[in-house]
């Protein structure tokens, strides 16, 4: 059966991910970091948002959006293991397709694409669950909340219908990206480009 969603629009894993992220993770995170689903539960943030980071390769990578290179680059004063990132074509749905723009359309290494896909709001990774689920808001079945997701208001229609259809798919990808044999790698690219952020003097939106 055809998954119906507003006016037909095709949305990211990592937006799945996000709308499902009640039902995929435990409750946990406590008062300043746990981020509240749609489920009503809080969940780790940090947990959410690495795992949205690893679904978001493990999609592209698996649909030949993007390919990505091993390689070995220096950041600060230590040496991080990290991926190329390798745009093959656009056209990828949503947060996907973030992602992809995020390389600029050149070779860029994963940190750098992670970076650029946080900002400066209450924190990196506040700004970079925000930036997931915006095709959501766009699409009227998500209104953001203060931090932590605290007052977010969902279209309950919208949300009980698409928690039900998309969690097979989201837990499926969800499993596999965290089964991934690199996703340490994909991980420390994260944690890295968000310790930058957090350092960093610039200004994004």
């Amino acid at each position: 059966m055809d998954i119906q969603t507003p006016n037909g629009l095709e949305f990211s894993p990592a937006a799945k991910v996000f709308l499902c992220a009640g039902r995929l993770l435990a409750p946990g995170g406590g008062m300043y970091f746990g981020y509240m689903t749609g489920q009503g539960s809080k969940v780790d943030i940090k947990a959410l948002a690495k795992g949205i980071a690893l679904v978001t390769v493990e999609a592209l990578e698996s649909t030949g959006f993007a390919q990505f290179t091993p390689v070995e680059k220096k950041f600060g004063l230590s040496k991080v293991p990290t991926y190329v990132v390798h745009a093959v074509y656009s056209g990828a749905p949503g947060f996907s397709g973030r992602f992809l723009e995020a390389t600029q359309w050149v070779d860029t290494d994963l940190v750098t694409v992670f970076d650029r896909l946080m900002s400066r709001e209450q924190s990196p990774i506040e700004g970079f669950l925000n930036r997931v689920s915006r095709e959501l808001s766009d699409a009227g079945i998500f209104t953001h909340g203060q931090y932590n997701g605290i007052g977010a208001v969902w279209n309950t229609e919208w949300l009980t219908y698409l928690q039900e259809a998309w969690m097979p798919e989201a837990y499926e990808i969800w499993q596999r990206a965290w089964a991934r044999p690199d996703q340490a790698v994909i991980v420390k690219s994260f944690m890295t480009a968000v310790a930058f952020n957090q350092h960093s003097d610039r200004d994004d939106d």
